[in-house]
């Protein structure tokens, strides 16, 4: 009997690993563990999974997605061509396409818990986390990524308390250093995943490895204090000689930008205002609520117009010196940090909600105006 691995495997989160593992016609699907096999592909089908393994082998993915849909086609029971085509999109982070095919694949083997790990993890960077919790719980304890499952279940109840809290206003949850560091920690563990080679390996290469995980990283103990330390918030007495306190009783404060006439402005995430440090060193409150939910990134242009990553609002603002206010591109998901380039007249910020940098040509807006104050 020949023994047919998954085809495609994670060494990770996010980072593939294809076992190229060709199906004779008839032969029959076992897992990792030895366990009863659960399927006998049809022949017809085996011979299409075979050619969308050698199209993905070869790099041809597009190939590869249609073999394997229509490996499917001939066989709807076909457990590892619904696999294989999830794990290809979820590579290409269609998070969307990818859980269908895993959920399939869960419908009818609910006992494979590569498939069940995947699906939890597709939902979990979809930002479902009610589905990835509900998935990753049901990885059994003698399962091999069981500690993966339980420490991304611990990362899940660490977001939803942050996102409940950001909702309700109680910004003291978000604020105090263990949660923060713990979430900069995850931030880097995410990093770490993403910044990898992401080369094809043979599973045998990745199963007999001894090498720590990606995704569970771990930190020297001064580095975890230190990350601890950095994020707490500091007292009069805990700054060195050279530092003061420029201004104080501000509302979760985000991003900073001065303009070219020596005023500071500071965003006020908790508040949904703008704050204004005049060169004189009174303080205002330059703009509130006008259109602004969340604001983190700022930047200023030649002419001082103030841009606003308003991070709740998924869009980006503009705010003319004499406070009006603009909406210059919208549907933006989740955007944070704002950088003009004044050599170029563009606009650059980087968005949380799909991972990507945005280039807006301020020259061109076809802006949206909110109200004229």
């Amino acid at each position: 009997m020949q023994i047919m691995k998954k085809s495609l495997l994670y060494t990770t989160f996010l980072i593939l690993i294809l076992v190229m593992t060709p199906l004779s016609g008839i032969s029959i699907e076992e897992n990792k563990n030895d366990e009863k096999s659960f399927s006998n592909p049809k022949p017809a089908s085996a011979s299409v999974y075979n050619l969308g393994l050698k199209s993905y082998e070869n790099g041809d993915v597009q190939s590869a997605i249609t073999y394997f849909k229509r490996a499917i086609d001939l066989d709807p029971d076909f457990v590892d061509a619904y696999y294989n085509l999830g794990a290809i999109y979820k590579k290409q982070k269609n998070y969307y396409n990818a859980i269908r095919a895993f959920q399939k694949a869960v419908e009818i083997n609910p006992e494979d818990h590569e498939v069940t790990f995947e699906l939890a993890s597709c939902y979990l960077e979809d930002k479902n986390y009610p589905k990835a919790k509900e998935y990753f719980s049901l990885i059994p304890t003698d399962f091999a990524k069981y500690n993966d499952a339980k420490q991304n279940i611990e990362k899940i109840n660490r977001y939803v308390v942050i996102e409940n809290a950001a909702k309700t206003g109680q910004t003291e949850v978000i604020k105090t250093p263990e949660t923060q560091a713990q979430l900069l920690v995850d931030k880097l563990e995410k990093s770490l995943v993403e910044t990898g080679s992401g080369e094809v390996q043979k599973a045998d290469t990745v199963k007999d490895s001894a090498a720590p995980s990606a995704q569970n990283p771990t930190l020297p103990k001064d580095q975890e204090q230190l990350l601890v330390n950095t994020l707490t918030k500091p007292t009069k007495d805990s700054f060195k000689a050279g530092f003061k306190t420029v201004t104080g009783n501000l509302s979760g404060p985000a991003g900073i930008v001065k303009d070219s006439k020596g005023n500071i402005f500071i965003a006020n995430f908790t508040k949904d205002s703008i704050e204004k440090i005049n060169t004189d060193g009174s303080k205002e409150i330059f703009i509130e609520k006008v259109g602004i939910s969340g604001p983190l990134g700022l930047a200023v242009d030649e002419n001082d117009n103030l841009y606003v990553a308003n991070y709740n609002g998924n869009s980006i603002l503009k705010i003319s010196p004499n406070k009006t206010v603009s909406v210059i591109v919208e549907k933006v998901i989740k955007p944070y940090y704002l950088f003009y380039d004044f050599r170029l007249s563009k606009l650059y910020a980087t968005v949380q909600g799909n991972d990507s940098l945005v280039e807006i040509d301020t020259q061109n807006l076809l802006k949206q105006p909110i109200t004229t104050r």
